[in-house]
């Protein structure tokens, strides 16, 4: 797995590693750096609290018991946490396109920045989009 800093946003991290190395290398040269401390201190702070906010905002996730999917539900939220990628095959109406987001939201993605979800159409996102926060029993546009 990757080697992202944890409880901060995904899109922070390379900023937040970019300050601490300056800081490293200003320190192993006994050069001033309190600015860059309470940049970096300042944006941790920052970038912790959201990370925080959204994972208290995350709604409850069910799943449909009839969808194969769901029957397989804790070998897959182990197989994406523990993978960057994960291809998964499946009969059409097995849960694939509308539980795999919610089972990747479980898996903690998304909390530290988004899970994407592609789709060939617009309607066909859209669609998607919208059965999902349905689902999660939340407004279009906020969460999902």
């Amino acid at each position: 797995m990757s080697n992202a800093l944890p409880d901060c946003m995904v899109k922070d991290q390379a900023e937040l590693k970019l300050l601490a190395k300056r800081i490293a290398q200003r320190d192993k040269r006994n050069q001033p750096c309190d600015k860059l401390k309470a940049q970096l201190l300042a944006k941790a702070q920052r970038s912790t609290a959201t990370y925080q906010r959204r994972l208290d905002a995350l709604p409850k996730i069910e799943y449909p018991p009839q969808l194969p999917v769901s029957g397989e539900r804790e070998q897959l939220i182990e197989l994406i946490r523990n993978h960057q990628v994960v291809v998964l095959a499946g009969e059409t109406g097995s849960g694939k396109t509308t539980q795999l987001p919610k089972l990747c939201l479980e898996a903690g993605r998304g909390v530290g920045g988004m899970i994407g979800h592609t789709q060939p159409r617009r309607l066909a996102a859209r669609t998607v989009a919208q059965r999902i926060a349905d689902e999660l029993n939340v407004p279009l546009g906020q969460q999902v």
